[in-house]
């Protein structure tokens, strides 16, 4: 069943039961619609918000931006600006978690707490976020809910004792915001919404597939993969569904997943249609997984299909008991040597050691670290005393740890204590050892006939993780003609890294010195860097330098060498090469500020600015002072470069679907954009131009979390691997 968008007053339909093979029916039978940024909303005693309200303070507004009240909940949007880093870090804490839990007041002193549970009744709810603040982090964007109000109240007043991500007495705090409600106008709408069948997920049996179920659901291996309804946005369709399970699913008869159920969607061609995960309302149950995800269009050629292919699990072993003699006396940092192996459902665990660790500042009491070494990756295990004692105040009975990101086959599990323990302590000790479970599971979903054409996939990336992986392993001869300086960091162990200047492939390797954030003038005759002491210069003839006597990073030679553009994150400068005319730019405001590069004028710079989620590109004029607007990125820092003859950029930026970023490059107007390197690759987001803008080295990193640059022509899309080159390369000159 579909209901399309309408005005609330004929939207009032109730939704059919719907009675599968087992006999057992499920009826939502709620009157509901579905507001993006809400979630699902009962359209019976449905109340809005009459007039958004912000109340400043001390240049801090927050601002109620939404509400909605119906029989089961109050859902409340509000979102703040005007917070700073600068403020979020003033007690050096690093930004959170801070804040405090929020009240809502009626008018007759009655308090409402916020509900624990924000699920709504049972059923999982895709919640889209269409706000933004400005400013980015740390503002933000907070969606609470409470129990309903009663139908005769429409005044009540939100109370934030502190806001998120503020440390005690870094803001303004004890806000209390008043706000009024009104009834849903009749011309509101809702996003049309598909649901489907449900299903007991007692039919599952292990191997077989028992139900001849409709196209939402598929059952296998003792798992049920389901389509619970689809969501019609203007920009898209949110999938959302659950993943059932039986301990019948695992050999042992007691397993739990190890990771995320992420499935793929295709269209009826079998093309890859990028998905990304949505915030997801709904409440913990046993063997029961809730997922959503949504697109970014809806012109597609249907059926669409979403499928997982695996289920990576653990599988609990039987318990097995151990002894440890502790002595008489122990104290905080004794070790017990142990060497104990376990065969654990065919494997080998051995018991390497045990350590006794003092507990957190935080907390009372002793930590017993229990340390094993497995020759497979993806075991972890629980260990609990069997005799009752008292735990840790903070920490509970016991705790278990997976591989560690050094070597995948260790790992440590945790006892804690209130008290030291003494002499003989028995433990019970529970191992879990991975299991994948093997599909497929696909589910189907006819999508409305769209007016707007299929879009033709884009152009592939000119370097893939095939290819990266393959060219890893060749010794590919390095294209004639490169010529120039690379200047590169390598980590030795200290606060700064190493500096060194080589041949672009590598060859006459020296070391310079300590620092970081180095830039290689044009003509390659001085280094600028960042030291202990502040931003120096190098002249590389004599290995002379002087500090300017002032702190920055990210420093970018004009295209004559006779000035840098520099930041110390919330302003951006420009300083003459000999120290004279320090000048602060007159940019927009902003909390990160981050210098891109120059053009050809050697007057013009790029800058971005922090805003929202991501960074708006600026031009800016120096001597004219006027700005404008380029296109926006979203990256870590707002980084990109200008190629030499100031032409294009080069920038990473998020690609809808993916968890890492893709290196682009532009016109500086955000036009004929390239993919260079898709996100599979794994990258950093600062990347090299040549000095004769035909190249670019591509930071890369293995699954060693080694540096491995790699050279890309974007134009042509050659790609070869600098194996003779160490470390993270930052510039580039001739």
């Amino acid at each position: 069943m579909t209901l399309r968008t309408r005005p609330i007053l004929l939207i009032l339909v109730i939704l059919l039961a719907f009675t599968l093979l087992t006999g057992a029916a499920y009826a939502i039978g709620r009157l509901i619609g579905f507001i993006p940024g809400i979630g699902y909303v009962e359209t019976s005693a449905f109340r809005v918000l009459a007039e958004p309200v912000t109340v400043t303070r001390h240049g801090i507004a927050v601002s109620i931006e939404q509400v909605v009240v119906d029989s089961e909940r109050t859902v409340i949007l509000y979102k703040t600006e005007g917070l700073t880093i600068e403020a979020a870090n003033s007690r050096d804490e690093g930004g959170g978690p801070f804040g405090s839990e929020h009240t809502l007041r009626l008018p007759n002193g009655a308090v409402l707490q916020e509900k624990s549970d924000a699920g709504y009744d049972g059923t999982p709810e895709p919640l889209i976020n269409l706000m933004q603040t400005e400013g980015g982090w740390p503002n933000y964007i907070w969606r609470l809910v409470f129990p309903p109000v009663p139908p005769d109240v429409n005044e009540l007043t939100l109370v934030i004792p502190i806001l998120q991500n503020m440390p005690v007495g870094a803001a303004p705090e004890n806000w209390e915001i008043t706000f009024r409600l009104k009834s849903a106008p009749p011309e509101m709408t809702f996003a049309p919404i598909s649901i489907f069948p449900t299903v007991n997920p007692s039919i599952a049996k292990t191997g077989e597939a028992t139900l001849p179920a409709p196209s939402n659901i598929a059952t296998f291996n003792g798992f049920i993969f389901q389509l619970d309804n689809v969501v019609e946005l203007e920009d898209g369709f949110v999938f959302t569904g659950s993943l059932f399970w039986e301990s019948s699913a695992f050999p042992t008869g007691k397993g739990r997943l190890t990771e995320p159920v992420i499935p793929t969607l295709t269209d009826a061609s079998g093309q890859r249609i990028p998905i990304e995960e949505v915030r997801l309302d709904a409440p913990h149950e046993a063997s029961k997984l809730s997922w959503s995800y949504r697109t970014n269009r809806k012109d597609f050629l249907g059926p669409l299909t979403l499928s997982v292919s695996s289920i990576k699990t653990a599988i609990a072993a039987p318990l097995v008991d151990f002894e440890i003699d502790f002595g008489m006396n122990p104290q905080v940092g004794q070790s017990v040597e142990i060497n104990h192996d376990f065969l654990v459902e065919g494997r080998t665990i051995r018991l390497l050691s045990v350590n006794l660790v003092s507990a957190p500042d935080s907390c009372q009491g002793v930590v017993v670290h229990f340390n094993f070494s497995t020759d497979a990756p993806s075991f972890y295990a629980i260990v609990n005393d069997t005799a009752p004692s008292e735990p840790m105040v903070c920490a509970g009975e016991g705790a278990g740890g997976g591989g560690g990101p050094v070597d995948p086959t260790l790992f440590t599990a945790i006892a804690t204590y209130k008290d030291m323990p003494t002499g003989i302590q028995r433990y019970s000790i529970e191992f879990w050892t991975p299991h994948e479970v093997n599909g497929p599971w696909q589910v189907q979903w006819n999508p409305p006939l769209s007016s707007e054409p299929i879009p033709t996939p884009e152009p592939g990336a000119c370097l893939t993780l095939d290819i990266w992986n393959q060219i890893m392993d060749r010794n590919d001869v390095l294209p004639a003609g490169l010529g120039g300086k690379i200047v590169r960091t390598v980590s030795e162990g200290a606060p700064l890294p190493a500096l060194y200047i080589s041949n672009s492939d590598g060859s006459n390797s020296q070391r310079i010195g300590i620092g970081a954030w180095p830039s290689l003038s044009n003509s390659g005759a001085q280094l600028a860097y960042s030291a202990q002491d502040g931003l120096r210069i190098m002249n590389l003839s004599n290995g002379q330098s002087f500090a300017y006597g002032m702190d920055g990073y990210r420093i970018i030679w004009s295209p004559d060498d006779t000035r840098m553009l520099f930041t110390n994150t919330f302003n951006i400068y420009v300083i003459n090469t000999d120290g004279s005319g320090v000048q602060r730019v007159n940019t927009v405001a902003g909390q990160v500020l981050a210098p891109v590069g120059w053009l050809t004028d050697n007057q013009t710079i790029l800058y971005s600015v922090l805003s929202g989620d991501g960074f708006i590109l600026k031009s800016h004029h120096l001597q004219t002072g006027e700005s404008k607007d380029l296109f926006e990125i979203h990256n870590k820092a707002g980084y990109g470069a200008i190629s030499p003859d100031g032409q294009w950029i080069v920038f990473a930026d998020r690609e809808f679907g993916e968890t890492n970023w893709g290196i682009f490059i532009s016109r500086l107007d955000g036009s004929e954009r390239k993919l260079i390197v898709e996100p599979q690759v794994p990258t950093a987001f600062m990347s090299i131009w040549s000095p004769n803008g035909q190249w670019l080295i591509i930071n890369t990193r293995d699954e060693n979390n080694r540096n491995i640059p790699v050279l890309v022509n974007p134009f042509n899309c050659k790609a070869f691997v600098l194996h003779q080159v160490n470390g993270m390369v930052e510039g580039w000159s001739q």
